[in-house]
């Protein structure tokens, strides 16, 4: 199979079963969640949000490309920093959504994961930092994954961060992991500069080292199973956290 083709090929594997096929995501979009649905989502996502870098540098230290791999510190040094958008760290404002849903931050750590949270962090581990395991196996069912997501809006085309905005009325500091994390509004082509940016380069990754009819196979079947994963998180978030008699979350200062 040609690069090009692989690619089109796991960017449709992606697509097809994107966040936005996920219930849980649909009803947050919908702007129906309860309180205890988005403390449930933030504990629960937090976890994998957490090992986020250190993914992403088990993939990209490995690539010999300089330029791919300067690609990689540059994306790992926005997360950690903030410092190429004038943000924070981004886990940091992942943290500071928590706490405008009345997640207390320093309470994270101690929270105890679903076991779906558990399968989901233990497989990003394993494909991204094992180096008995090709690192493009990683790019593609972990990182592509992430970052190659199709747009994450509503049917009025609406993104995350609008929705969190406008329909539960956080404040400025609450949704900004969203500015970046999330797709923008329709009328923004419905991705944000961030996630273009980042996604590119693991194109290139890809063509360049997933070259072989054996790499491509193994990564594409670590992607089904990383997707499989992440939609058994999201439904077991959505059974814990959901009850539809609770009222609708509104941020209230």
């Amino acid at each position: 199979m040609s690069s090009d083709t692989f690619i089109e090929e796991i960017e449709a594997i992606i697509a097809e079963r994107s966040k936005m096929t996920s219930p849980l995501y649909q009803l947050i979009l919908d702007g129906k969640a309860t309180e205890r649905l988005l403390q449930t989502f933030v504990a629960q996502r937090w976890p994998i949000k957490s090992w986020w870098t250190r993914n992403l540098m088990g993939v990209g230290h490995r690539a010999d490309d300089l330029e791919l791999r300067r690609s990689f510190i540059e994306n790992a040094y926005e997360e950690e920093t903030g410092g190429l958008t004038d943000s924070k760290r981004h886990v940091d404002t992942f943290e500071d959504f928590g706490r405008a849903v009345g997640v207390a931050p320093e309470s994270l750590p101690g929270v105890t994961p679903f076991p779906e949270t558990v399968a989901i962090v233990e497989h990003n581990k394993n494909a991204c930092n094992n180096t008995n395991v090709h690192f493009t196996v990683g790019a593609t069912s972990v990182l592509m994954l992430m970052e190659g997501q199709p747009p994450i809006t509503n049917r009025a085309g609406h993104s995350m961060m609008a929705v969190m905005r406008d329909a539960y009325q956080l404040p400025d500091w609450g949704y900004e992991f969203f500015v970046h994390h999330a797709s923008g509004d329709a009328d923004q082509s419905g991705v944000s500069e961030l996630e273009d940016e980042h996604t590119e380069p693991l194109r290139q990754l890809l063509v360049r080292y997933c070259d072989t009819p054996q790499r491509q196979e193994d990564a594409k079947a670590s992607l089904r199973q990383a997707i499989e994963l992440r939609h058994r998180h999201f439904d077991a978030i959505l059974r814990e956290g959901y009850d539809p008699t609770e009222p609708v979350f509104v941020y209230s200062a």
